[in-house]
């Protein structure tokens, strides 16, 4: 049975919880590959969040945990150390590995046939390791020079500036640069096992997830205080290209809010339509985090017409403008999350974007909210718009 045809078809509870665990949100009904089967808590550790998959050959296992501080560089530097560490371990099993940051939080995930249930357990508590400090010089070597290259392009510095938002650093490509220290200081306040998901996708007994996964994480003993970030490092911009630009930034919501979603989408489809002259205008969906933030950009020849392109662009983030391609977005935006719960990452990602502590939300209750958007819905969005516009200096 094909993959996707196989998602739609999951059913099975994954049964009560056992001693010292306690369910804490409501359970599926049955048959529906929206809805976890069980979320269960473990006392001092993680929330564990399951889907039973009788009949799939295939297991799946997502670790997520908070981004704190949020910084996007010390994030990037542990992703990279856990994937280096764990590749050639997932390697041997055939094992897909993915990390990143998504949603304000840090998370891997790891895919592979059933029948390697134990290794990719393994593989996942090396990627969720407490980095080490002698693997550190290369991802800090390319986060620096990661920041040079964007200072050289303006849409780079957009990036920049963006990220710099984010921190709350300040302005004018101002970032601190990632030390070891930071990056395992990270780890210890984002990884303490009480603040950590563990979403498991697959036909495996409670009592294997909770021995393999578990203990996964830094425990009380060894949590350190809140790291202290060092002196933001100021990058120095290159004299003005030979185009002129200029750009702003703002956010509509949250990445995860379908309203947000649909308006993301009709943004990028009447960006797509509109004939703008004598200049080009790009979206810029990032960062990769999908923290919510956008940025457009316009390139022209003449400072006036980058001016005069750019407020027309923006003139799409109004009721007027967003009118004409709402539905649309709301259709795209559905499918799209249609399209990713029907495979082991997108399901992965989708519950854990959707988990709340009371069993309110899941990815059932996204996808039917778009079906009940409406035009009236833009008012949030666009006071967030409008609270949030910021112009940053690109075209130096």
């Amino acid at each position: 049975m094909p993959l996707v045809a196989s998602l739609l078809c999951i059913a099975g509870l994954i049964g009560a919880a056992g001693p010292g665990l306690r369910q804490t949100g409501a359970q599926a009904p049955p048959g529906d590959p929206m809805v976890p089967d069980s979320v269960l808590g473990i006392p001092a550790g993680p929330t564990l969040i399951l889907e039973r998959t009788e009949g799939i050959p295939v297991v799946g296992i997502r670790v997520s945990a908070p981004l704190d501080p949020a910084w996007p560089g010390a994030a990037r530097i542990l992703v990279e150390q856990a994937l280096n560490r764990a590749r050639d371990r997932a390697e041997v099993i055939g094992a897909e590995l993915w990390g990143g940051v998504q949603d304000g939080r840090i998370a891997f995930h790891a895919i592979a046939d059933a029948r390697y249930a134990d290794e990719l357990a393994w593989v996942v508590r090396m990627l969720t390791a407490e980095p080490e400090a002698t693997g550190a010089g290369r991802p800090i070597a390319r986060e620096n020079a990661r920041l040079d290259q964007l200072a050289e392009t303006p849409r780079g510095r957009l990036i920049l500036e963006v990220e710099a938002k984010i921190l709350g650093s300040g302005g004018g490509g101002a970032l601190p640069v990632p030390a070891v220290g930071d990056v395992q200081d990270m780890w210890l306040r984002s990884f303490a096992r009480d603040r950590l998901r563990i979403l498991v996708l697959g036909d495996l007994p409670l009592y294997w997830v909770f021995a393999n996964l578990s203990r996964i994480g830094a425990s009380a003993e060894a949590q350190a205080g809140a790291p202290i970030l060092p002196p933001p490092r100021t990058l120095s911009f290159p004299e003005s290209p030979l185009y002129s630009w200029t750009a702003a930034a703002f956010t509509l919501g949250p990445s995860h809010d379908p309203a947000v979603l649909a308006a993301v989408a009709a943004l990028r489809l009447g960006l797509q339509q509109s004939d703008i002259a004598d200049a080009a205008v790009h979206l810029l969906e990032g960062p990769d985090d999908r923290s919510g933030w956008l940025g457009i950009t316009a390139q022209a020849t003449r400072g006036r017409d980058a001016d005069a392109a750019l407020a027309s662009a923006l003139a799409l983030v109004s009721e007027e403008g967003l009118d004409a391609w709402w539905m649309r977005g709301v259709a795209a935006a559905r499918s799209d999350l249609v399209a990713a719960a029907s495979t082991p990452g997108g399901w992965l990602a989708l519950s854990d974007r959707y988990h709340s502590a009371d069993g309110s939300t899941n990815a059932r209750t996204a996808l039917e909210r778009f079906n009940t958007l409406r035009r009236e819905d833009l008012a949030a969005v666009l006071e967030q718009f409008q609270a949030t516009l910021f112009r940053p200096r690109i075209d130096r």
